[in-house]
């Protein structure tokens, strides 16, 4: 069976090639971004270190709460899967440990090395579940990915907007007025 999600994200409408990519193109690319840092982290100095730290930490908050927010309530909604969603959100809320306990470090600190690497490995098992177990899972559903990926899309560029200006606020970003349900279509 053809992806459907897949087959609406191609072309509108009015047959013409919809902007964006889909929510799956882009967790994947966020999922590619952190892994490149990851490596890059490994072969850096000290004062380097910071930097690629500092990004992969942020590009991760971001993710983080795109999941939370949107993806992952949407996905539960078109899987039977609650088990494996709350697995994932686990894995986040660890994740989130991590990443607060390295806000607190320098790369001069100790275990700074240590605790990134960790942070890292919990990272890349998590992105090989999500790639090879929720991804194609959801992608079989009659989900909507271009529009939630245009949602998401839209939520990650004021996410960044947020953080980048210096008010990063502890709170969860609202969920889109749409409903999970208004993603869906209907194979016609």
């Amino acid at each position: 069976m053809k992806n459907k999600a897949r087959a609406e994200q191609e072309l509108d409408e009015d047959g013409q090639q919809e902007a964006g990519p889909s929510a799956v193109e882009l967790l994947r690319e966020d999922h590619q971004k952190v892994q490149d840092l990851f490596e890059e982290f490994e072969g850096a100095d000290n004062r380097s270190r910071q930097r690629i730290a500092d990004q992969a930490l942020t590009e991760l908050e971001i993710h983080a709460k795109l999941e939370e927010g949107l993806v992952y309530p949407a996905i539960r909604e078109a899987l039977d899967e609650d088990d494996m969603m709350d697995e994932a959100l686990e894995e986040h809320h660890v994740v989130e440990l991590l990443i607060k306990e390295l806000r607190k470090m320098g790369p001069k600190d100790e275990r700074y090395k240590a605790k990134f690497t960790v942070l890292a490995e919990i990272v890349k098992h998590h992105i090989e579940e999500e790639e090879s177990e929720i991804l194609p899972q959801a992608e079989e559903t009659d989900m909507d990915m271009a529009e939630l990926g245009q949602e998401a899309m839209a939520l990650k560029e004021k996410l960044m907007s947020k953080m980048h200006s210096g008010s990063s606020s502890k709170k969860k970003p609202s969920s889109s007025s749409k409903s999970a349900k208004s993603r869906k279509r209907k194979a016609a």
